[in-house]
């Protein structure tokens, strides 16, 4: 029996899929069009149809990334769209998850994989960049809700390091031997949590930490316009 033809959009959808685990093992910069039309058994001209030229290509695959991962968010976002009642415990606590469970997913573990290496690619455009991670602005409001004294750089100084300390430990249960993961894979999801609760309230519970200008300052070099002692 003939296999029935693949319709426009999954022609399409495979397409994003092949673009988007190339971007992620090579990098923008040396994922070809025409690299990426062979790995997706198709012409270059089909490529051209459908996206144009790399960087609408690029737009496409971080689009339909992000469209998978709002639907996971809508745990997080809950909790945030309780208007009297924040419990950061509990909203650290479904990050981790949200982040581990999605890892653990193939369209997943292709997005959070991408991500981390387009973010460092200055060969892309700084407005993608900046998209990449749709789980972002929802932690960010997370993050102002619990202190609102923080100013927007230094909310985001603090969502650098808390999610790059999440997202190493996420992708680290993958030294571990297959048959140990599971396990490893639990107990790093309780060690996420706690290292960011602590880690968060230690910094951002700091009196020093409502504004970059005092989280940039050295023991020996006090924020500007703190006095000296006498």
């Amino acid at each position: 029996m003939t296999r029935p033809r693949p319709s426009s959009f999954e022609r399409r959808q495979h397409i994003l899929q092949t673009a988007a685990r190339m971007f992620a093992e090579h990098g923008y910069a040396a994922a070809s069009l025409r690299d990426i039309a062979r790995e997706a058994g198709c012409s270059l001209t089909l490529l051209d149809h459908h996206f144009g030229d790399k960087a609408h290509l690029l737009q496409a695959v971080v689009k339909e990334q992000d469209a998978l991962c709002q639907q996971r968010l809508a745990g997080l976002k809950a909790i945030l769209e309780t208007p009297a009642i924040f419990v950061l415990e509990d909203f650290i606590a479904a990050w981790a998850h949200y982040e581990f469970d999605l890892y653990e997913t193939r369209e997943g573990r292709s997005y959070l994989t991408l991500m981390l290496r387009l973010q460092a690619d200055r060969e892309v455009e700084e407005d993608v960049r900046s998209t990449l991670n749709c789980s972002e602005v929802t932690i960010m409001r997370g993050f102002q809700r619990a202190w609102p004294d923080l100013d927007d750089r230094a909310l985001a100084r603090v969502w650098r390091m808390a999610s790059s300390a999440l997202y190493a430990t996420v992708i680290g249960v993958d030294e571990v031997p297959p048959a140990d993961r599971p396990q490893e894979a639990a107990l790093a999801r309780r060690r996420a949590i706690a290292f960011l609760l602590e880690g968060l309230k230690g910094y951002c519970d700091c009196p020093a930490a409502s504004s970059t200008k005092s989280l940039l300052a050295t023991p020996d070099q006090p924020p500007s316009g703190a006095s000296e002692p006498p």
